[in-house]
This record gives C-alpha cells, sequence and structure tokens, in this order.
C-alpha cells in the first residue's frame, strides 16, 4: 500500500507489520524505464509486487520499484510446449483471467491470488497437492533486469545451469520481469468442504492426499474438528450451495474466544457444537476461482514446510502444545502438502512438504509464532516460507539447504555490489550492510 501524503512517501505491506519511508518510489511502465533506473542510479534497490510479504523482504530506505504498472498480461501462449510467456508485476488473478480468454490455466494456485507473479514464486508460493509443486517449479525462463541496468535471460538455452537458482531468489539477483511458466488447458474443479473430527481427519489426511487432486484441512483451535477441503477435475455444469463467508467466520471465532476467555472448556463446548452443524458445502466452477479465496481480514502469519514423514506428526505437537499454552489462538490453523522440486532456494528442495501455517490478527501480538510455533516446527526439520514470518538467518539456512552458498555465488556474480541487499537479506545471506 503506498500513501504519498505532503511529499512523505511511504509503503506498507498487507498486513502492516512492514511500513517504510524510501527516498524515492517509481513505477515504471516498461523495461526499458527499469533498466533506465538501474542505470541513472547508484541507490540500493528493492521492488515490491502486492504487499503480501509478511517479511521486510521489500524495506529500504532508497529506490522502490513497483511493478504494478507494467504493460502487458500475457505475452505468448505455446500450445506445444504447453508454457505461456507471462508479465511478471501482474498479480496471479490478473493472469488467470488473461489466460482463460486463450484457453489456459496455471496447473495449481495458493490460496489468494493477489500477489504479482514475480513476488509469489520469488518466495515459493504453494497451493496444495500431493503431485503438484510450488508455483516457482513451473518456471521455465525468467528475464531479470539486473544490477547495471543489463537485461538477462535464463532458460533452457541461455545459462541453463542459473535456473534452478532464479526462480526462488527473493529479489537478490535483479527485477524479475518476464517469466515463462509451464501452463496447461483451462479446466473446471469439484470443491467440496466438510467437517470431521480431528483425529479422523489426521489419520486420513495421507489417503486424501493421495485420492485428490488438492487437499487440505484447517484446525480450529479448542474443537474437536477440523475442516477438510478437496478439489478433484470435473467437466460438470458449474454450481454452488456454499453459503459460508471465511472472514466473518474467522471473526465469529474471534467473539467466541473473547466471550469465553475465562472458561476454555465452555468455549470447546459450543464450538464442537456449531461444528457438528456444519453441513457440506459443493461448489463447481473455473479452477483459478475455486483454488484462490478472497482475504479481507488482516492477519500476520508464520509458516513451515515439514519433511512430509514428520509433518503430521509435528502438526499433532503444535495444536496440543497451543491448546495448553496459547489460550488466545483462534485462527483456523492451516495443514498443505506440496511436491518436490530441485530448485536452490525452495523450502521443498529434495521432496513432498507437509506445510502448517498460523496466523494471528494484524493488531495483536504474535510473540508466541516464535516462543511456541518455530521451535517444534525447527524440532522436526522444517524450512520456513520465504515470505512469512520467521527468525532464521544465514547459518540455520546453510544447514537447511545444501545448494545455498551455490546461491550466494551466484548472488555475488550478479549483483556484486550489493545494490539488491536491505538488512533483511542481509542477514539471510551473511552479509554486511553498511550505506
Amino acid at each position: 500500500m503506498l500513501n504519498n501524503n505532503g511529499g512523505d512517501l511511504r509503503w506498507s505491506n498487507w498486513s502492516r507489520s512492514v511500513d517504510i519511508r524510501p527516498s524515492s518510489i517509481e513505477h515504471p511502465r516498461t523495461v526499458e524505464e527499469i533498466q533506465e533506473l538501474l542505470r541513472s542510479s547508484r541507490d540500493r534497490v528493492r521492488v515490491a509486487g502486492s504487499g503480501h510479504s509478511f517479511t521486510p523482504l521489500v524495506a529500504t530506505d532508497d529506490l522502490l520499484i513497483s511493478l504494478e504498472g507494467l504493460d502487458g498480461d500475457v505475452f505468448e501462449v505455446d500450445g506445444e510446449a504447453g508454457t505461456a510467456r507471462l508479465q511478471a508485476g501482474a498479480s496471479l488473478n490478473r493472469l488467470s483471467r488473461a489466460m482463460q480468454e486463450h484457453g489456459w490455466a496455471f496447473k495449481n494456485l495458493g490460496d489468494i491470488d493477489v500477489q504479482s507473479l514475480a513476488g509469489a514464486t520469488s518466495t515459493a508460493t504453494h497451493g496444495t497437492g500431493r503431485s503438484f509443486p510450488c508455483l516457482s517449479a513451473e518456471i521455465e525462463g525468467v528475464k531479470l533486469v539486473t544490477a547495471d541496468g543489463s537485461l538477462l535471460s535464463v532458460d533452457r538455452e541461455q545459462h541453463p545451469e542459473w535456473l534452478p537458482g532464479v526462480r526462488v531468489a527473493l529479489g537478490a539477483l535483479g527485477v524479475l520481469v518476464e517469466a515463462e511458466v509451464s501452463v496447461r488447458p483451462a479446466y473446471k474443479l469439484h470443491r467440496r468442504t466438510e467437517i470431521r473430527p480431528l483425529r479422523q481427519t489426521l489419520l486420513d489426511a495421507g489417503s486424501r492426499w493421495a485420492r485428490h487432486r488438492n487437499y487440505e484441512f484447517f484446525y480450529l483451535p479448542y474443537c474437536d474438528y477440523a475442516f477438510n477441503i478437496t478439489h478433484d477435475e470435473t467437466t460438470a455444469e458449474d454450481f454452488s450451495d456454499a453459503g459460508g463467508d471465511d472472514d466473518e467466520a474467522v471473526r465469529q471465532l474471534k467473539l467466541l474466544r473473547d466471550l469465553t476467555a475465562w472458561a476454555p472448556g465452555l468455549r470447546r463446548m459450543i464450538i464442537n457444537l456449531i461444528a457438528r452443524r456444519f453441513k457440506t458445502e459443493e461448489t463447481v466452477g473455473t479452477s483459478w476461482r475455486l483454488l484462490a479465496n478472497t482475504r479481507e481480514y488482516r492477519f500476520n502469519e508464520m509458516e513451515y514446510h515439514l519433511p512430509a514423514e514428520r509433518g503430521l506428526e509435528a502438526f499433532e505437537e503444535l495444536y496440543t502444545t497451543l491448546e495448553r499454552e496459547q489460550r488466545r489462538v483462534f485462527f483456523p490453523v492451516e495443514c498443505r502438502r506440496t511436491a518436490g522440486d530441485e530448485n536452490w532456494l525452495s523450502p521443498f528442495q529434495h521432496g513432498s512438504r507437509i506445510s502448517i501455517a498460523v496466523h494471528t490478527p494484524h493488531r495483536e501480538n504474535h510473540e508466541w509464532f516464535f516462543s511456541l510455533a518455530e521451535p517444534i516446527f525447527r524440532k522436526y526439520g522444517g524450512r520456513p516460507h520465504w515470505g512469512k514470518l520467521h527468525s532464521l538467518r544465514h547459518g540455520d539456512l546453510v544447514e537447511l539447504y545444501p545448494d545455498f552458498e551455490a546461491f550466494l555465488d551466484l548472488r555475488r556474480r550478479l549483483d556484486p555490489d550489493g545494490r539488491f541487499l536491505n538488512p533483511h537479506t542481509a542477514a539471510l545471506w551473511g552479509e554486511a550492510f553498511g550505506s
């Protein structure tokens, strides 16, 4: 979010966890304008997408470049290769609509689609589905404006050895302006949302990931039930009997927490009663409309990706710890699964992972993320989502990512003067940060 009051430039992310005052904010409309910005200044540079990262990846006192105004959406679709050349500053929602007009779609999406393609892929944003990798892994090539203003192509023919490094790069290698993405013909999905006992949900989760195209579940704190959501491909006519409002449900859970703070047993009894009365909902529609949801209720979030063989074990320890020690938690805890890939900074490198996310309203204290949830995630070998809150630094990351130093070598090669560094990324890379 950009504010310009009386010449006072200010940028904040969606949850307001990052609030900065850059010296300048530029809105280039073409790649050539981005190149000129980098050539005409030696300022440090960060790039803003839609602001849906909770970490200070974008924070800078110098030049902030917004990609929202870049021209174009879908530059080309190669039906034979099954790829689309996409403008990286456009939102996933905008690109989904544009590709639909060509009869194509992303293979999978996360549960929101307002992020820019550049921001989503640079942080390894993912959906759910045992057979589907994160969105970054679908990239076949990119175009980057590097620190000296050059336009660099990395694909199967040009610098292919760098592809595993550029797919997930946190904006450290340059300004991502175009991506060639593996896509598929447009398709429809059948979504089913049902309430099931939590114990049964955990017992059946593995088989449901195996049976369904997409599967995830949401545990309700102080409740013995969980929401289970599946998506499967269909050719049926559009249909919906869903009447729920996710944001309103969260507000009601917060109200119940506040009213029963003195009696957690009463809280459990009331939530269980409401959960048992939930009517299963079904919807058939266009893939991207069902995979992604609208989120207006602002929150902060931590998400870690656990080895698939230990993820549910970690989940059990997490929810028992939260109910024992964190009575103020009320946000549903999300659990998804993603296929592995081979990209250097992908949290899913070398194997499928189960992702667990915890949330709290953006105006409430979230320190329990770090004192309660993060130690459990780390105990089970978790890797953090790059765009969500975590406390890891260079030494931790070197242990978690076998190719971390290879990425840093590439970063130093493409940005030898550290123009794309900020205090947050410098700590991740183990680099000094100064004026």
